[in-house]
């Protein structure tokens, strides 16, 4: 679980590395952070949430707020895109 949990961390760093080049390469790169809570894990881009990961499940969940998922997953790091499949710069896509 660890270790799916760090490709899809490194995965979001990537996809939003990449965008910030292309787009903003100027600006400076926001600190990147892994925080462990009770029931998820909380990825931290700058000073806002970028996802939750379901510690039970391995459901990334969109941020609702800064201490609360959306309620449906976007993906799950166990897939074969590692959970990165509908994850954008920004954080994870709207369900459609």
């Amino acid at each position: 679980m660890q270790q799916a949990i760090q490709i899809f961390f490194e995965g979001c760093k990537r996809i939003a590395e990449a965008h910030r080049q292309a787009n903003y390469p100027r600006n400076p790169a926001p600190e990147w952070k892994l925080q462990e809570l009770q029931k998820r894990f909380r990825i931290v881009n700058g000073s806002g949430v970028h996802c939750f990961i379901d510690k039970a499940t391995g459901d990334v969940l969109k941020a609702e707020s800064w201490a609360r998922p959306a309620k449906h997953a976007r993906g799950n790091v166990f897939d074969e895109h590692n959970g990165l499949a509908k994850m954008g710069p920004y954080g994870p896509a709207y369900l459609r």
